[in-house]
């Protein structure tokens, strides 16, 4: 298993690889490549999160990824989630996508930040 800490900024897991660890502040999760598993401690959610699809974890809760799939993931961190990180998340799924030859618009529109609650 991977330890995250606040220096991981691009996380790359195996098939059925694990990382977890907690962040002192909010962190986008943007799955650049792959399908993986997200869950976060006091979140009642879990997350299935595909390539161009984004995540806002919570800080100071424990957060758990598996790779379903090979998969890439990029983070960064937040302090407070708002329109300019909805349109940095889009921006980055987008160019994700293009790179990997899917832009299509009917996929963009598919993937979605999902946000818990605080």
């Amino acid at each position: 298993m991977t330890a995250l800490t606040r220096e991981h900024h691009h996380l790359h897991l195996g098939a059925g690889a694990l990382a977890s660890g907690k962040f002192e502040r909010s962190r986008l999760l943007l799955v650049r490549r792959g399908y993986v598993w997200v869950t976060q401690e006091g979140r009642p959610e879990d997350f299935w999160l595909h390539a161009g699809d984004a995540l806002i974890v919570q800080p100071g809760r424990t957060v758990v990824v598996e790779a379903v799939i090979a998969s890439e993931i990029f983070m960064e961190n937040r302090s407070k989630p708002g329109a300019g990180l909805w349109l940095k998340a889009r921006c980055l799924a987008a160019r994700s996508l293009w790179q990997r030859g899917f832009a299509r618009p009917a996929q963009l529109s598919q993937s979605a930040i999902r946000q818990g609650g605080h």
